[in-house]
This record gives C-alpha cells, sequence and structure tokens, in this order.
C-alpha cells in the first residue's frame, strides 16, 4: 500500500508542477497589466516643417526633406537603432545652406513612423522600403549617412541596389558579420514570451530610464531635458514595445553574408574615440573588408559623435562630398 501511495503523491505534485508551470507561462503574464509608457505629446507635435508622411505599401513612413528642387546630389540620413529624423537635427539643414537635397526618414518601427509586431524589420527589408521612398521623391542616386545600425541597412542598401549609391558614410557603425550569433526568434513567435516582453519594456522604459541609457552612449556631457525629450517621444509612439520586440526576432536576418569588398564606392567610416556602445575591435570586423574606405577616429567624443561633435562631423563629411564630386568632374 505505501508503494502505491508514493506513486499517488509523485503524479500529484507533478500534477501541480505541471498546472503551476501553465499557469506561470500561460496565463500570469496576462494577467499582470502593460505599462503606461507613452509620448507626452501628440506625434503630430513632433511633424517638422520639412516633414510629411509617405505611404509605401501599405507602411506609413515619416520623412523629411529639404531642397527637393536642388540640381545638386541627395543625401540621405539613416538614423540608428532607437533613433529618428531627430538623430540629424544638427547635420541635415547644414547640408541643405549647402545645397544638397536632403532626405531623412524614420524607419519602419522607429520615430513617427507605422509600429506593429508582424512586420519584416530585418535590415534588407528596411533596405528595400528606403528604395522605395527615394523611388517616390523621384531621387535615382544618392549618397548615404548610416548612424550605428544604420551603417548595416546602408551596406544592405548598397549591396542589393548599387546602381542607387554615389557614395557611403557610415558613423559608428553597428555591423554583425557573424552567422553563428544566437537570437530567442522563436521565443518571441510564442505569444505568452512576447506578451513577458511587452510587460518587460512597457514598465522599464521610463522616461528617466531612457535618459540614463542615453546618457551612456554620449562621451561629452550634453544630453539635455531636450535631447532626453526628442528621444523619448519618438520612441514610445503606438505600438512601439511590439516593434522591438520584432525587431529582435529579425535579427538573424541582419548579418552580412555578402563580400564588402565589392562595395566599390566611394566610402568614409568615422568613429568616436570613447565610443562604449560600438568598440574599435567590432568597426575593424567590417572596415578592414573596404580597403578603400577612408578611416577616423573622433576624439573626445562617443557613439553619437554627430551630435557631440556637429561641425566638425559636418565639415569632414562636406570635404568628403566635395572630393568625390570633383574627382568626378575631373576638378
Amino acid at each position: 500500500m505505501g508503494k502505491y501511495w508514493r506513486i499517488f503523491r509523485a503524479l500529484v505534485i507533478l500534477f501541480l508542477v505541471v498546472q503551476s508551470l501553465f499557469f506561470l507561462v500561460f496565463a500570469l503574464p496576462y494577467l499582470i497589466p502593460l505599462g503606461g509608457t507613452q509620448a507626452e505629446i501628440s506625434p503630430d507635435e513632433l511633424v517638422s516643417e520639412y516633414g510629411r508622411f509617405l505611404n509605401i505599401d501599405g507602411v506609413r513612413l515619416y520623412i523629411e526633406e529639404q531642397n527637393p528642387e536642388s540640381e545638386q546630389a541627395t543625401i540621405a540620413f539613416i538614423h540608428g537603432l532607437g533613433g529618428s529624423t531627430f538623430s540629424w537635427r544638427h547635420n541635415a539643414a547644414f547640408f541643405a545652406g549647402q545645397g544638397y537635397r536632403v532626405v531623412s526618414l524614420d524607419m519602419k518601427g522607429f520615430g513617427l513612423s507605422h509600429k506593429d509586431f508582424a512586420s519584416d524589420y530585418s535590415h534588407p527589408t528596411q533596405a528595400g522600403l528606403l528604395a522605395k521612398v527615394l523611388a517616390r521623391l523621384g531621387v535615382h542616386q544618392a549618397y548615404f549617412v548610416g548612424h550605428s545600425m544604420g551603417t548595416s541597412v546602408m551596406l544592405h542598401f548598397a549591396h542589393l541596389y548599387p546602381e542607387k549609391v554615389l557614395g557611403l558614410i557610415s558613423v559608428d557603425g553597428a555591423v554583425n558579420m557573424d552567422e553563428r550569433g544566437i537570437f530567442p526568434s522563436a521565443l518571441l513567435n510564442f505569444a505568452p514570451f512576447r506578451r513577458i516582453g511587452e510587460v518587460f519594456l512597457t514598465r522599464y522604459a521610463t522616461k528617466e530610464r531612457v535618459g540614463k541609457i542615453l546618457e551612456s552612449a554620449y562621451h561629452q556631457d550634453i544630453v539635455t531635458a531636450e535631447v532626453v525629450d526628442g528621444y523619448y517621444n519618438r520612441l514610445v509612439t503606438s505600438q512601439w514595445a511590439q516593434s522591438l520586440l520584432a525587431m529582435t526576432r529579425d535579427m538573424p536576418k541582419n548579418t552580412i553574408t555578402f563580400a564588402l569588398e565589392d562595395l566599390e564606392f566611394p566610402t568614409l567610416i568615422l568613429w568616436g574615440q570613447n565610443d562604449t556602445w560600438v568598440k574599435r575591435a567590432d568597426i575593424d570586423l567590417w572596415r578592414d573588408e573596404i580597403p578603400s574606405a577612408e578611416f577616423h577616429v573622433i576624439p573626445e567624443t562617443g557613439h553619437m559623435l554627430m551630435e557631440e561633435e556637429p561641425e566638425l562631423f559636418n565639415n569632414m563629411v562636406l570635404a568628403f562630398l566635395e572630393s568625390h564630386e570633383n574627382t568626378v568632374l575631373g576638378t
């Protein structure tokens, strides 16, 4: 009798454990309410005088364009993870003032553009959307400036649409060259785990924490309340948590699998010497694959060098553009 009692007790314990696990995984995440993280002002108030929305294949994308009638070359600015057109506030107007046609956009899942979980946020897909935006604007070729993750999107664009590229400028480029990376893609496609992610993000991403994260990206002490507001209010619009989870899901598709040495374009690579987000060794892994690239280390700057030293950045990029244009023109 004691033997059967032990078996019965073991089965009861197993049942209770399974039932508890089932509750923890399938029920508990939905019993915890999402956080109330949201922009402090209406997204409509964030649209600049140069901004408007385009509908590309059913996706609403926010763009800013200056000098649309210019006969000079076009410069397309591509922001990094968590960024938006706001990231180029010290740069876009400068190049417009030099006569260039300037286009910047909030990529899908960022800023004021469309956000959801169902979309494909891989960098090749983002590059495809960028190509369609430029086609809609009548831009046949452009110089591309990519910051951090934007460098990866830019490189995928150059690989997929080489005929549209005049030159490439990378700023603290975050590029994945390792196909062996481990990403929780399958877990995020499981609805309860996705819900756990939403609960965490919407409760964790307070304005104060976003400010602290921003401070870690800069070397110089220039993160003002205005800067935090600029990033925070564009980050937490619409279904922002779902889009961030989807980006994590799609990370395996971002790996550079093509030969960078085949990208035979004038290329300028800039890196902030005090960048703690993207280390020099990370830059060297991919910049060495582009032998013709011009590379500069910018002292006393971190991951946001175009904001920390905007005058230096603008003048270096301008010199690069003018040098290339003079070479093309044979002057």
